[in-house]
């Protein structure tokens, strides 16, 4: 594996973008009546609320009340929660003096500064993967860079020093996500047209779960996971079995083809708690498994609170 390091990232800075509104960040009661533009979802912090990265910041689902943030409404791209916060790339927002692509960044503090940890300024990533306890770093980088090949990397130390990956066996020209285990830095999946692809060696080299049916979405847990598929007409989830990657049916909420399932994610407090995002901007979530699916927005469209 080749190693890379971020040589001109010797220390991390943790700095508060400066957007074009002063008031106090924090999370307020949303006036809005739409979300659009999803690029993640997760649970930040080991708590039980769910956040959603948009093209203009964070949203939180809490108690049955949507939030958004009152400044630091950036564009974040391959958002993932981690048990101390989050990492992200994207767009810092207009007006904002955070340069534009924010490479690699981290907060810790829901959004309201960022720690700036590899290629700030000059890269943005689609496609980023976080182990949720762990703090290792995948990042799919799309375009060659002077210090960072195309392809895909891995880092242990928080974007101080990347290794590029074999990824032998994967054979895919289009992905959905990619899904880290939670505490094993070595454990990943990759969703694809294709397919499945699972790796036990850190990247270097991925099976295929089972056939070639079109996977837009997986998410794993310590044993287990959750995995979205495009087949006979309709959407279906399925349970992954790591050990032996046999997949069940897992009850799914009605989805046309045409709305696949773009993002999942487990809640770190309740196992059987799962959501789900669709191309066309639904958002379910259930506390039972699956059993009982809620809608939290429709095509994009949140209900409204008094």
């Amino acid at each position: 594996m080749k190693k890379i390091s971020a040589l001109f990232l010797i220390t991390s800075l943790s700095l508060a973008g400066c957007s074009s509104s002063k008031e106090e960040y924090s999370f307020i009661k949303t006036d809005n009546t739409t979300i659009d533009h999803i690029h993640g979802i997760g649970y930040p912090d080991h708590k039980g609320e769910l956040v959603i990265a948009t093209h203009d910041g964070l949203m939180k689902y809490k108690d049955a009340v949507w939030y958004e943030t009152t400044g630091e409404k950036h564009d974040y791209m391959g958002f993932q929660a981690s048990e101390d916060g989050f990492y992200s790339s994207g767009h810092p927002e207009k007006g904002s003096d955070l340069k534009n692509p924010l490479g690699v960044v981290k907060s810790t503090d829901e959004g309201e500064t960022l720690e700036k940890l590899a290629f700030y300024g000059e890269l943005d990533f689609h496609y980023l993967g976080a182990g949720y306890s762990s703090r290792v770093l995948y990042a799919l980088n799309e375009e060659p860079h002077p210090e960072l090949e195309a392809g895909l990397h891995r880092t242990m130390d928080e974007g101080e020093n990347w290794e590029q990956l074999e990824m032998k066996g994967f054979d895919s020209t289009s992905i959905g996500n990619i899904a880290i285990h939670p505490t094993n830095q070595d454990v990943l999946a990759i969703s694809s047209k294709d397919g499945l692809f699972i790796s036990r060696d850190g990247g270097d080299s991925f099976q295929n779960a089972g056939d070639a049916k079109v996977t837009t979405s997986v998410y794993l847990t310590e044993e287990s996971g959750l995995l979205a598929r495009i087949e006979e007409g309709s959407i279906q989830l399925y349970e992954l079995d790591q050990d032996s990657l046999d997949i069940s049916p897992f009850p799914t909420p009605e989805l046309s083809q045409d709305n696949p399932i773009m993002y999942i994610s487990g809640s770190p407090v309740s196992s059987e708690e799962w959501s789900i995002v669709t191309y066309e901007n639904d958002i379910f979530t259930t506390t039972d498994n699956g059993r009982n699916w809620e809608r939290l927005a429709d095509k994009g469209k949140l209900p409204q609170s008094n």
